[in-house]
């Protein structure tokens, strides 16, 4: 039988707000400081929480997913970048491939950043950032993060070429700085990024408007991270919000694809008022959500050769308060119940080991959909947190006040388990505490 060990380890990781770290410069990313307190003693907890501050590893800022299975990054306020890979509990510093500059022009200001990237197995991952403090004059915007990945490779322009064929990349940035030290971000801006290091815009921006912040609405072409491994044809998909409004977390917005005709040749709807930015691709039909008038939400899949939509399957509640949607996975936060949305798949996670009321508000999954971590309110309304396994039942579950101030969690393949969690509710400070099934 299978046990989980915890590490003796803690990765010590600084972050602050965003305000502090891109703009205001007020962070002191250098200074180290002292080892943290162990978690509160009173019943619930674990004893054994208070082994892992035996070790601290000096990591200076937060780790961040990268395309690429394993492999992590951290990015300074600067725009330095570093590379980590991590595996059976270890995080080792990897070399970079290269770095090298590339500009954008956005709101017909250029917008220039040092991409740092990383090649391993096959897969292109590559990152910088541009800031006002960095490049002062530009005047309408203070932040962008750009990321480089490997092109669609099936889609080809309206002059029939295939950038990916050609080994040109595609370039994305996100320009909300909120967003800075999260996974989940939203690329309003895509570039077809050359072999020579230039740019050049990908899909249309005809009828794109402009806010009054003086730039080009954010909510015209948006990616995420989630939707880039969806193409499997020569068109594009992507979300939009025009002619609605910026698209907000209670927004409407649009699946549109690549491939129009005349001068509003990338501008056509495809899928319209979905709830959420997700999709997948499966058999050629696309799989989305929907909300309905009764207080429920459709799974439904729009098949384009006979331009219908059908019916997949209904869940009650709210898709933003209730769920937690991670890779083609949906997690009801209440019930535990896991859905694979493309195969109908469920499990049920038993959340009765952290007290009666518990609720899940951080969920994550492993991309092989084997194990997760989860974090909420147990008994006493202790903070509470679990490692599953969800091909054995195997499962370790934590209850301690560090957990109020879990931020991330992201679990690996090989069941190593990586939880970001900060030394106070304001801290600058968070500690990553590695749990790996063995």
């Amino acid at each position: 039988m299978k046990k989980y060990k915890v590490l003796l380890t803690v990765l010590l990781v600084v972050l602050a707000a965003v305000a502090a770290v891109v703009v205001t410069g007020v962070l002191d990313i250098n200074k180290t400081p002292g080892a943290p307190t162990p978690g509160n003693t009173e019943a619930g907890s674990d004893p054994a929480l208070a082994d892992v501050y035996q070790k601290i590893e000096s990591v200076s800022l937060p780790l961040l997913k990268t395309d690429i299975e394993n492999v992590f990054f951290t990015m300074s306020k600067q725009g330095d970048v570093k590379f980590y890979s991590a595996a059976d509990g270890k995080l080792t510093v990897l070399t970079e491939d290269g770095n090298y500059m590339v500009e954008a022009v956005c709101s017909s200001q250029t917008l220039q950043a040092r991409i740092h990237y990383i090649e391993r197995n096959g897969k292109y991952f590559g990152c910088g950032l541009f800031t006002n403090l960095l490049y002062k004059d530009v005047l309408i915007y203070d932040y962008a993060f750009f990321k480089v990945t490997d092109m669609f490779k099936s889609y080809r322009d309206v002059n029939g070429v295939n950038y990916a064929s050609k080994g040109e990349k595609l370039l994305l940035i996100d320009v909300d700085s909120t967003r800075f030290y999260s996974d989940d971000k939203v690329y309003s801006e895509a570039f077809v990024l050359n072999a020579d290091k230039t740019t050049k815009l990908l899909l249309s921006n005809d009828q794109r408007s402009v806010g009054m912040d003086a730039k080009e609405k954010t909510d015209y072409k948006m990616f995420t991270d989630g939707i880039l491994n969806q193409h499997d044809t020569r068109n594009v998909l992507f979300f939009s919000s025009r002619y609605y409004v910026d698209y907000a977390e209670s927004g409407k917005a649009d699946i549109f694809t690549s491939g129009g005709s005349d001068t509003n040749i990338d501008n056509v709807r495809y899928v319209t008022d979905i709830e959420g930015l997700y999709f997948w691709n499966k058999d050629g039909d696309t799989y989305f959500f929907r909300n309905n008038t009764d207080g429920t939400f459709s799974l439904k899949a729009y098949d384009p050769d006979a331009s219908k939509t059908r019916d997949v399957d209904v869940f009650k509640g709210d898709l933003k308060k209730d769920y937690v949607v991670q890779g083609q996975y949906l997690f009801h936060k209440a019930s535990g119940k896991l859905v694979n949305v493309l195969t109908d798949e469920e499990t049920v996670l038993d959340l009765s080991v952290f007290g009666k009321n518990f609720k899940a508000d951080i969920f994550a999954l492993s991309e092989n959909g084997r194990f997760c971590a989860v974090r909420g309110r147990g008994d006493k309304n202790v903070p509470a947190a679990g490692v599953f396994d969800l091909e054995t039942g195997e499962k370790a579950v934590f209850a301690d006040n560090i957990f109020a101030n879990l931020a991330v969690a992201h679990v690996l393949n090989d069941g190593t388990v990586l939880l970001s969690i900060a030394e106070g509710e304001n801290a600058a400070a968070y500690y990553q505490l590695i749990c790996v099934l063995k």
